[in-house]
């Protein structure tokens, strides 16, 4: 083997991995203007569409920061679920409609996962071409070694698969996006990846069917004794469809992991087609022209810690598990959303407390994965085992309580989803555990919790005013806190309301790190207040919006009926960080103060 250093090289951030997760975090890093090497081992991303999933909550990241659109215009929208209790009688399928999610939007949306990493690469050379300096290149063929933390940095080696040429590189963080098999995760022996392989053998396939049963905008679920099948919509125009089905219960002793999925020797086409014809019988589904065909057993794994020093792992690297529900994805580009602007504030020096905004990666990130690890293990049993009991709930209680409850319905799809994904408060250092003095100030939007949208419009010297959503307002504030103050009725300059101030000094504290947003009552903003209006001269930007009803204040507990103005801080990764009545704002400041770094320091 060669072995020939090159000179040490500094960069603020190593990526091990350029998958979804990877090229997301990568992005992201791109935007906070931190300097970022990305490797991936192989030689170009494979062509196999592995995950298909882009949930609602991920699109709704993903327009955050504007790389959205390429998703939308190929990929193919699930709006509805339809489980088939008898194959002999497919005319009263239970329905779950996605549409009644809280959601902008409210469906899945199915794209190759080769697909997904082109668009993000794609997002990388469009900030690169718009100006964004130091982004560099997926640097393919180039794979971990070995690595190791010193008081202030990680040396990290790594070599080119092609030459078998080594270099050291020096990071300030290390971040292993690089799957189930975590070079990173594996270079640190107390890192452990614990969990369990699963009883039951599986098949994957990406096939053509041309059926009238077959909808592309919809999953066809047949939950059968024999074990379940999924038919996932892909692509329309080519009639192209995921299969997923259970093929046996075998016990397996096989602790070989990929992507969640241990392997097994591939099933042929006729295979396939054999085991659904006797599946599904009398309905007949013609395979054909197979994209990808693999036999696999799920795997059920969560890291001990999603931290170790200066190393960190998120998606695959950090939790794998039933591919029912298509979470995987999803769960690690909200885990690199939840990093890296904490990497960026550290990197930066903008936090109060570097360790404790770092330790809140784990603290925050580590029970939703947990979660979603145990939730997808018990959905995956429901569908597959053949118990009396499973069989009972699958086939009697589950159609019962969809037809008769359909809050649960919503209340699985919004699970399934992450649509109501919070975090806890008492579970990490840097939310603002505040607490209402009254039960009916209790209403106000609590810290852990997802951000609202709603309409507002933009204050002109015109009669007209541009309309504008709350989603919008934070697309426009992405890189920063967005420091919101609703108003109610009291008006937005500091002669008629004296938090105008308040929020001006808190700005001015933290200008490097917040960014302020006022909303307002439309009757009580009027066009001669314009010139007068704080954050006229600061940026281009509007700051200043109103709502000509008080339903936005209401969805964040801001209740006329209470009458007080409030505070709603907002992180970059979409959370409320902290919420305050007027009057308790010196709970808001002291917050601040040992979160973020002030801008005169």
């Amino acid at each position: 083997m060669v072995s020939l250093f090159k000179e040490k090289k500094h960069v603020d951030v190593l990526i091990c991995g350029a998958g979804p997760v990877g090229l997301f975090l990568a992005n992201e890093l791109a935007e906070l203007e931190i300097s970022f090497r990305i490797i991936e081992k192989v030689e170009k991303h494979p062509e196999v569409s592995k995950a298909l999933l882009v949930a609602p909550r991920t699109m709704e990241i993903l327009d955050n920061r504007d790389i959205l659109d390429p998703f939308l215009e190929h990929g193919a929208k699930m709006k509805q679920l339809c489980m088939y209790q008898n194959v002999h009688d497919t005319s009263n399928p239970i329905k779950i409609e996605l549409s009644s999610m809280n959601s902008n939007f409210a469906f899945g949306l199915m794209v190759r996962q080769n697909k997904t990493m082109d668009y993000l690469i794609d997002a990388l050379h469009k900030k690169k071409s718009m100006g964004k300096k130091n982004i560099p290149n997926v640097e393919f063929c180039t794979e971990l070694i070995k690595y190791e933390e010193k008081d202030e940095h990680i040396i990290a080696v790594v070599k080119n698969t092609k030459s078998n040429e080594e270099e050291e590189i020096i990071c300030q963080y290390l971040v292993g996006c690089d799957g189930v098999h975590s070079t990173v995760r594996k270079g640190i022996n107390d890192w452990t990846f614990e969990g369990q392989t699963l009883k039951s053998t599986w098949v994957i396939a990406d096939v053509e069917i041309d059926h009238e049963l077959i909808k592309y905008d919809q999953v066809n679920a047949f939950p059968l004794n024999g074990g379940p099948i999924a038919i996932i919509p892909l692509d329309a125009r080519k009639n192209t469809v995921r299969i997923v089905a259970q093929i046996s219960e075998e016990e397996t002793t096989n602790d070989h992991v990929t992507h969640g999925l241990t392997n097994d020797t591939h099933i042929t086409l006729e295979e396939l087609q054999k085991l659904i014809d006797e599946r599904i019988a009398p309905i007949k589904l013609e395979l054909k022209n197979p994209v990808w065909l693999s036999n696999f057993r799920i795997n059920e794994r969560i890291v001990n810690r999603y931290r170790t020093g200066r190393a960190f792992v998120a998606g695959d690297a950090a939790h794998c598990h039933s591919p029912f529900g298509g979470q995987g994805m999803n769960l690690g580009i909200q885990d690199a959303h939840n990093l890296a602007f904490k990497l960026a504030l550290v990197i930066k020096d903008q936090a109060a407390d570097a360790n404790k905004l770092l330790d809140s990666y784990q603290h925050e990130r580590y029970p939703i994965g947990k979660n979603v690890v145990a939730g997808t293990g018990f959905f995956t049993k429901i569908l597959s085992s053949n118990s009396f009991v499973t069989t009972f709930l699958r086939t009697r209680v589950a159609p019962f309580m969809f037809h008769f409850f359909p809050q649960t319905a919503f209340k699985f799809q919004t699970n399934l989803f992450q649509i109501d994904l919070h975090y806890l408060p008492e579970s990490s250092e840097i939310f603002h555990k505040y607490k209402p003095l009254s039960s009916a100030e209790n209403k106000l939007i609590k810290a852990g919790h997802y951000v609202l949208d709603g309409l507002l419009m933009k204050i002109t010297p015109h009669k007209s005013h541009e309309r504008i959503t709350m989603f919008d307002v934070f697309r426009s504030t992405a890189l920063k806190h967005t420091l919101i103050l609703f108003t109610l009725n009291k008006g937005v300059t500091a002669d008629c309301n004296p938090l105008i101030e308040t929020l001006l000094e808190i700005y001015n504290d933290y200008k490097n790190t917040i960014i302020p947003i006022i909303i307002s009552y439309q009757g009580v903003v009027h066009t001669a207040d314009v010139p007068f209006m704080p954050f006229q001269e600061e940026d281009k930007e509007q700051r200043i919006f109103v709502e000509c009803k008080f339903e936005l204040h209401e969805k964040y507990g801001v209740i006329k009926d209470i009458g007080k103005q409030a505070f709603v801080l907002v992180r970059p990764d979409l959370y409320v960080a902290s919420a305050v009545f007027e009057d308790d704002v010196d709970e808001l400041k002291a917050f601040l103060d040992g979160y973020l770094t002030r801008a005169d320091r």
